[in-house]
């Protein structure tokens, strides 16, 4: 009969099941135990588990002996017994002195878990931590140990004999990322959510370099990307060697390097990638420093120090990550100095596989997962670079339109808790360049619109209009005037006809352009009294306001159609194509306006930056900041972005679909800025453009949308399906939704 102690038996039976603490007792009485004890004081590991896996510290006694009691669930990590029986007939010597023994034959529960019965690394569970709990000091050290022992002990028989094996690029990949990538699963959809993944980008902007993109690389076929073949070696490996699955003995004060010992060896393989193993190491140290925002020079120099390592970049890093980069980088170039150049292009193979892999784990931040999209295609751009054909052409291969996409900065997409609902797409992007042409127009207050049939407007600041169909060809357009529009957009082009609308101080011109014809031009719409301003949204109405009175006007000629009081302290508006859907926000609130529904009252948080706590956030709440609104062209979400929030509503049924903190960097950004435009897309999606630079407020950081120079406005065609955007310099492109 086991003897366990009833709150030992009862914490063994609420945390593993009743069916465990049954199994023990039929092992006591085959090792012949009589009495079975939970270390005390109660034992946790200080590694984190990724399987799930139920780690208890017992004594059992006859013969009194402390031991590691793991219960491994079902599935994939079930084969953890069997694998780390392989790892330990690979080589006596380093599994003595690195591996953790297992004591008795485990036993396969009928559930499907597996009970494992192992020793206590370093013999001790006081004096042994994981490398992730040392003190950073230490890391380094550890860290270069390892790698020595995985490339100079634990394989130096399989090197003695290893023949390179010759493989493409994708196909290295793929069977490294295995389950990962052919489950279609997180990585998949990760990269679906940054729009680089069907469709699919051949090309991503980092930092002013034009990189491959790292999911096509892992695809294979594409035209734009090369596939090379590689020679890589192959041998033992552990698999999953991030820090947490290291321990070290920690003895008078003294970490014990060299005495390291690996756990967790459920993917051991006899033929891994010899740079595998290299790589997670390198990258589970880098987590701390990665993953939050790091500063655009420093996030690039760590980049460019990993996959091409310069004096600049070092320079410009932390101290504490540039020492762990050389303990593993340095020390596996020394140990593979024999096969340096292959032994290079398969490492950044490692990391790029590695990389992606690091991005379905969300407990790093969505910061984190980015800057590991960033590093996939620094080392993928690496390779590329490295293979190829010496005297070629040069790298990377110039710019082409027709293959170059928009594409996005690697930032995090929208997280579960945001909560979109049903058809709400929160990071719509523009996929792919239909058309560009320079303009001519360098003019801060130029505005841009989607006319009817296709066509693409421009109006500068003093009123002149310049026309094109989206495929390029020029249509009539009209000259300005010698004073200019009001500031701000104050002008507006109609979606249903061909008309457009410009705002001077004290009227209203609107412009007709007939088929086959000039430019008719109907009388000003003048005002008396009060100062009246135009709403830049619509597109078959046009709306003016001043202040109290909004009114709904006619493209035709000008004439009021239908009124609308504002509410006090009106800060902005936004309507519909149809003005069916009318959107007015005061500071802190937002009233939508449904044609033959009740009006929608919804409450945002709004206050200036750096004024937000105490006393402070009070009188900035008092003093009333700002805000901008937008409307889908069909009136089917409204979408508002605060000083402090952005966030979406559903027309229908006034469902908020999506709402966000803003970072303060987004809220600085914001900060007397002029100019800004605020769009919303058929499904919800917000386009923010502020000090030049456009942004997607829907997506969690407020990634910023890769752009060259700066643009003076944006604009979405009717059928949400175009974008357009008119760059300072005058270029005008239009892009595929």
């Amino acid at each position: 009969m086991l003897n366990i102690p009833d709150q030992d038996a009862r914490f063994i039976r609420e945390t593993c099941g009743p069916e465990v603490v049954e199994e023990l007792e039929r092992q006591a009485v085959k090792h012949t135990w009589t009495d079975l004890y939970l270390y005390r004081p109660e034992w946790t590991a200080q590694g984190r588990s990724y399987t799930d896996a139920v780690l208890l510290a017992i004594e059992v006694a006859p013969r009194a002996r402390q031991l590691i009691l793991k219960v491994v669930p079902a599935g994939a990590p079930g084969r953890e017994a069997a694998a780390t029986a392989a790892a330990g007939t690979a080589d006596a010597t380093f599994t003595y002195q690195h591996l953790v023994k297992q004591l008795f034959q485990p036993v396969l529960l009928s559930d499907g878990r597996t009970l494992m019965f192992q020793e206590i690394a370093g013999k001790s569970l006081w004096n042994a931590t994981t490398v992730g709990g040392l003190e950073e000091q230490h890391r380094a050290r550890v860290v270069e140990q390892v790698v020595r022992g995985l490339l100079s002990q634990w394989n130096a028989k399989v090197l003695e004999q290893a023949v390179p094996e010759p493989v493409r690029v994708s196909a290295f990949l793929r069977e490294e990322l295995n389950d990962a990538w052919t489950g279609g699963g997180s990585l998949q959809a990760w990269a679906r959510s940054l729009g680089i993944l069907d469709p699919a980008p051949p090309w991503l902007y980092s930092d002013g370099m034009r990189l491959p993109n790292p999911y096509l690389m892992v695809k294979g076929g594409h035209p734009a990307l090369p596939d090379p073949e590689l020679r890589v070696l192959r041998g033992l490996g552990h698999g999953d060697l991030h820090l947490d699955n290291i321990l070290v003995p920690c003895m008078e004060g003294e970490v014990r390097a060299e005495e390291y010992r690996f756990i967790d060896l459920c993917t051991f393989s006899a033929r891994a990638d010899l740079g595998g193993d290299v790589a997670t190491l390198l990258l589970s140290a880098l987590i701390p420093f990665v993953e939050h925002e790091l500063p655009p020079d420093q996030r690039h120099a760590l980049l460019r120090f990993i996959v091409a390592p310069h004096a600049t970049h070092g320079a410009s890093i932390v101290p504490r990550a540039k020492m762990l980069v050389q303990a593993v980088t340095v020390t596996a170039q020394q140990e593979m100095s024999h096969w340096r150049d292959s032994w290079d292009r398969q490492f950044l193979l490692s990391l790029m596989a590695r990389a992606l892999l690091f991005t379905t784990y969300t407990g790093i931040g969505e910061e984190g997962r980015g800057w590991f999209v960033r590093l996939a295609a620094h080392a993928g751009g690496e390779v590329l670079a490295r293979t190829r054909h010496q005297g070629g052409e040069a790298w990377p291969p110039p710019l082409e339109p027709g293959r170059d996409s928009f594409t996005t900065q690697f930032s995090a997409p929208v997280t579960a808790r945001s909560r979109p609902a049903t058809g709400f797409v929160p990071d719509q992007e523009p996929r792919r360049r239909r058309w560009e042409t320079d303009s001519g127009v360098r003019d801060e207050r130029a505005v841009l619109g989607f006319g009817p049939d296709h066509t693409v407007v421009v109006v500068d600041g003093q009123g002149r209009v310049q026309r094109w169909s989206v495929e390029g060809g020029p249509l009539p357009g009209a000259e300005g005037r010698s004073d200019r529009i009001r500031v701000g957009h104050q002008a507006l082009v109609s979606s249903l006809t061909h008309s457009v609308v410009s705002a001077w101080p004290r009227e209203l011109e609107i412009m007709r352009f007939p088929q086959h014809a000039g430019v008719f031009r109907s009388d000003p719409v003048r005002f008396k009294g009060k100062e009246h301003f135009l709403v830049t949204s619509g597109g078959e109405v046009f709306a003016t306001h001043d202040r109290k009175t909004l009114t709904v006007r006619s493209f035709e000629d000008g004439s009021a159609m239908e009124h609308l009081p504002c509410p006090a302290s009106l800060a902005t508006i936004a309507v519909s194509v149809d003005a069916s859907v009318i959107a007015m926000a005061c500071s802190q609130e937002v009233f939508i306006h449904r044609r033959n529904h009740r009006t929608l009252r919804k409450k945002t948080a709004n206050s200036m930056p750096y004024f937000r706590t105490g006393v402070f956030r009070k009188l900035s709440e008092m003093l009333g900041p700002g805000c901008q609104l937008a409307v889908s062209p069909s009136g089917g979400h409204v979408g508002c972005v605060t000083f402090e929030e952005a966030l979406v509503w559903s027309t229908e049924d006034g469902r908020e679909v999506y709402r966000r903190k803003l970072t303060d960097r987004e809220a600085r950004e914001a900060a007397g800025a002029h100019g800004m435009r605020l769009l919303c897309t058929e499904t919800g999606t917000l386009f923010f453009l502020k000090r030049g630079r456009l942004s997607c407020p829907t997506i969690d950081g407020g990634i910023q949308l890769r752009q060259s120079g700066r643009y003076v406005d944006v604009a979405i065609a009717r059928d949400g399906r175009l974008m357009a955007m008119l760059g300072s310099e005058g270029r005008l492109e239009v892009w595929d939704l």
